[in-house]
């Protein structure tokens, strides 16, 4: 065979076998691939199958920068007129194969275009992760009648008024909790809940639900705040849609997690389920409003849906509590409660917040459901950090629209507290309509669970810990599991999630932190789903993170209740390498404000625990940093931030340290400012700071003084 004839020989087995495994039908190994690709760059190296990328088109077949720039225009907007197809029913295996191609060149050659925000990420590809700009947090709770009534009294006992009779009430919609980013009257962004400062960028899916103005006549930055349901009178078409695509589809459980799986989904074949969700909102951010009317009024205006509201007093809203206890079955959508607020946006404001969540506001939830189950094992979970957690699984019952099959026992003292064990007959509910719980035990048949000595998990002795059993094993496979994933999430790497991290402890390849960073592109695209492009992208995300801040490492290490502000207070003290902190005493740990005798001993024996692996984390080059205290005009000062402000509270939290000044989460003998909405507020924190002569100002008046004494914001 001569050079030609080789190199049509090696033209033709390349495209092949690109072809079988873009079909995920290989027929040889990557090896053996490698080596005919490795043939013809030898023998032809500008050849144009070495550039092509599976069986695209022409203008498709480049991955280098230098030739994008040929189709630079094209590009995103096939991919774009692909990604609407989908959603119109259009999905093929051949239309599937090119988009996964055209969004992997785009994503290898220019990541950051704006095209992979509005279009859904490929099979195998992760939604990408998007920092909101305001928190979403959650809201305080009352279960009762009693506590309602209270929750208005200590209002009123703060601000000294009375409010009883200028309550707003929506319905607490029972979805998928969803952020719309409007700017300049367009939807720029759609964003999930996530852990409410980080969530997952599903514009795409949300351009295709209904009741979702695509432009506002509103040009300001918005953020528009809703839930993704879908309606009762939508189930039975949405589960014949299913049904045509997977004959193994039973059925819709819950309105909820039908429609929470179709909000996220990025399979081609299920993304024309979005067009039977729907988006009901029912706040708004980045615009102020005299009441809570007048902002569900605007909403209303510019196009959007909004759940029923009224405005009344409290007993007012104690009737509709009533009704809606014996008649949100008869609704269209599922609600799990209702959301009281003070319509007032001033007073509301003036209230801070209660436990990072805003007083002026709260969940009133309907009585538990519950049912009647019976008992059929008791599992000893233990969790990524030790403690031991006792799960009942039981025979499945429904409870507000969810089939429940286990239930938590909370701890090993609740359980003798309950005198239950395996074959009672027991009283289940779902907490707020989420958490599922045995509650008591209603016919005793067995005998009363007695807690292990040994973990489940490790099988080496546990130990009490108040209420808790704990393992205390380090080597333990769930503490280890759970250290990687604490690892990935105090250093934000989002890409790494826990099904990734599991699949790699599972097979051997990582079974601590300093593990991870020993990972090769190559080992990782030996693992069946992970891609060069992914793997390489995976291990460049690690190689980032090898300089640590000290603080961030001493939580990154997981040691129970030991988290970054803890590790700052160790910094700051002078504790500031693992030699100092293990050779310290548990009296000089718990001198340091705001670290009690119990913190103190858990930080000391985790510290001394964890100096082996400590070492291990230098040979792979990953090493504690300790900056240098930043000089700057707000040296010396401590700010506390609480309420809501004129800024997101960690861009505030950013300003004091770029200035060279400390922040905190709480009032400490050390604040010297407590920084609120209204200086007049007569919120807990407020009472604290003027007891302890802590100065209250306003956030325009703590952007004066860091521009006053020439910092920067």
């Amino acid at each position: 065979m001569n050079q030609r004839q080789m190199i049509k020989s090696l033209e033709e087995q390349i495209r092949f076998h690109r072809e079988k495994y873009y079909n995920e039908d290989p027929a040889i190994s990557d090896a053996e691939f490698d080596a005919l690709e490795d043939k013809l760059k030898e023998i032809n190296p500008d050849n144009e199958v070495l550039m092509e990328v599976g069986s695209t088109p022409k203008f498709l077949q480049s991955k280098n920068e230098k030739n994008f720039s040929e189709f630079n225009d094209d590009y995103p907007s096939l991919l774009k007129q692909i990604n609407d197809d989908f959603y119109s029913g259009g999905a093929n295996k051949e239309l599937i194969n090119q988009y996964s191609h055209i969004w992997e060149s785009i994503n290898y050659i220019q990541p950051e275009h704006e095209v992979l925000n509005f279009v859904v990420p490929p099979r195998g590809k992760d939604w990408r992760k998007e920092k909101h700009k305001i928190p979403m947090s959650s809201l305080n709770k009352v279960n009762s009648k009693e506590e309602f009534i209270k929750w208005v009294a200590d209002c009123e006992k703060l601000l000294k008024t009375k409010i009883s009779d200028k309550l707003l009430l929506t319905e607490k919609l029972d979805g998928l909790s969803i952020e719309l980013v409007f700017d300049d009257g367009e939807l720029k962004e759609a964003i999930t809940r996530g852990d409410g400062i980080i969530g997952e960028l599903i514009t795409s899916n949300v351009f295709n639900m209904n009741f979702v103005p695509k432009t506002i006549p509103f040009k300001d930055e918005i953020f528009v705040r809703g839930e993704i349901i879908l309606r009762k009178s939508e189930l039975k078409n949405f589960e014949n849609f299913k049904k045509n695509i997977d004959n193994k589809f039973s059925g819709v459980k819950n309105l909820r997690n039908g429609a929470a799986g179709i909000s996220r989904t990025k399979e081609p074949n299920l993304l024309a389920g979005c067009n039977f969700l729907s988006i009901l909102v029912y706040d708004i951010q980045g615009i102020e409003f005299e009441t809570e009317k007048e902002k569900i009024s605007f909403l209303i205006e510019n196009g959007f849906e909004v759940p029923y509201y009224f405005i009344g007093s409290l007993n007012e809203i104690l009737q509709k509590h009533n009704e809606y206890s014996s008649s949100r079955e008869n609704l269209n959508y599922d609600i799990d409660g209702l959301v009281i607020k003070i319509n007032n946006s001033k007073i509301f404001q003036s209230l801070g917040d209660l436990n990072n969540r805003p007083r002026g506001s709260v969940a009133f939830k309907f009585g538990n459901e519950m049912r009647v189950s019976t008992i059929k094992n008791i599992l000893w979970i233990t969790g990524d950090t030790g403690r031991i957690t006792p799960v009942a699984q039981i025979e499945p019952v429904m409870i507000a629209g969810a089939e429940i099959k286990q239930a938590s026992l909370h701890n090993a003292s609740n359980i003798k507290n309950l005198n239950v064990g395996i074959g009672d007959e027991v009283l289940v509910s779902r907490r707020n309509d989420v958490i599922p719980y045995v509650e008591k035990v209603v016919v005793k048949n067995g005998k009363v669970e007695q807690s292990p000595k040994d973990c489940q998990s490790c099988h080496d002795q546990v130990f009490c810990d108040g209420e808790y059993l704990v393992c205390h094993n380090i080597d333990c496979p769930a503490k280890r599991l759970g250290r990687l994933k604490i690892w990935i999430k105090q250093l934000d790497i989002l890409e790494w999630g826990e099904k990734t991290l599991e699949k790699l402890f599972d097979i051997g390849f990582v079974s601590e932190p300093a593990d991870l960073y020993k990972l090769t592109i190559e080992d990782l695209t030996e693992v069946e789903g992970f891609a060069e492009l992914s793997a390489r992208k995976l291990v460049s995300l690690l190689e980032e993170k090898k300089k640590i801040p000290m603080e961030t490492f001493i939580a990154c290490l997981g040691i129970e209740g030991v988290s970054k502000e803890t590790g700052k207070l160790l910094v700051e003290n002078g504790l500031n390498s693992f030699e100092k902190i293990a050779n310290s005493s548990i009296k000089e740990l718990s001198n340091i404000d705001g670290i009690g005798e119990i913190k103190a001993e858990k930080i000391l024996s985790g510290i001394n625990e964890r100096l082996p692996e400590i070492e291990r984390f230098k040979k792979v080059n990953v090493v504690a940093l300790v900056q240098e205290k930043k000089e700057g005009v707000l040296v010396g000062l401590t700010f506390c931030f609480s309420g809501a402000q004129n800024r997101p509270r960690k861009e505030l939290q950013e300003i004091v340290e770029n200035n060279g000044g400390k922040f905190t989460t709480s009032i400490t003998k050390t604040t010297n400012y407590l920084v609120l909405a209204d200086p007049n507020s007569a919120s807990t924190k407020a009472q604290k700071a003027r007891t302890q002569g802590i100065k209250i100002i306003s956030g325009e008046e703590f952007e004066d003084i860091v521009i006053d004494l020439g910092g920067q914001l």
